[in-house]
């Protein structure tokens, strides 16, 4: 088990939750609606859900190392399509229009149960880190599955601190703050999200590009 995986880890954890604007909105709107200990459930089970994710996409890339590592072009192109999917979904996506939550979810449990329900469910999520780890160039060589453990829990902790962020930022200063400036500040968080996705496409497609490896 090589500790790299869990520090690398971490920071694809945090760059992969900034595209994922819902969770962002969810755990504001819960953090205002229910208290800290909501959000911090809510941020939690996001978390949880990607280090999951996470964890079984190292796993399949890790043992198809020897076919990524000949086929390494179609990888890069398949990373890309889903990449550019993403960010394509993202800049269609609404504009959020409140920060209010006024839904049925009282208890923290509830709260955390839900959340996980939806998260580890979303279809994307599986393609999605598959892309990302790609696109970081991991699928060259076979690894174990402790590495795609140390991988997977390492996206979970970069995932929940991006997380925790917005619940401590809601608690803090969302009261204070009128609801037109935060919606716009949140509105931002999908030309953030899109951005990083077609930053994400440009890192995994630059090996394609001829003469690359010789610079």
């Amino acid at each position: 088990m090589n500790p790299f995986f869990l520090i690398f880890g971490v920071v694809l954890g945090l760059v992969f939750s900034v595209t994922t604007v819902s969770g962002a909105v969810w755990c504001v709107q819960i953090s205002m609606g229910r208290g800290f200990y909501a959000g911090l459930a809510a941020g939690g089970a996001i978390a949880l859900a990607q280090s999951f994710w996470a964890f079984l996409a190292a796993l399949i890339l890790f043992n198809c190392g020897w076919f990524g590592f000949r086929y390494d072009w179609l990888y890069r192109i398949s990373a890309i399509l889903i990449l550019g999917s993403m960010a394509l979904t993202v800049f269609q996506a609404q504009r959020i229009q409140t920060i209010n939550y006024t839904g049925p979810l009282e208890r923290v449990y509830k709260i955390f149960t839900t959340t996980l329900g939806i998260a580890i469910t979303m279809p994307m999520r599986l393609p999605g880190y598959l892309a990302l780890f790609v696109s970081a160039s991991l699928h060259y060589r076979p690894r174990g599955a402790g590495d795609a453990l140390l991988l997977g829990v390492g996206v979970g902790a970069g995932s929940l601190v991006w997380w925790l962020g917005f619940v401590v930022l809601a608690v803090l200063f969302g009261r204070s703050v009128p609801e037109p400036v935060t919606l716009k500040s949140m509105n931002k968080l999908k030309i953030l999200a899109g951005a990083v996705l077609l930053v994400l496409m440009l890192i995994g497609a630059a090996p394609l590009v001829p003469g690359f490896k010789e610079v």
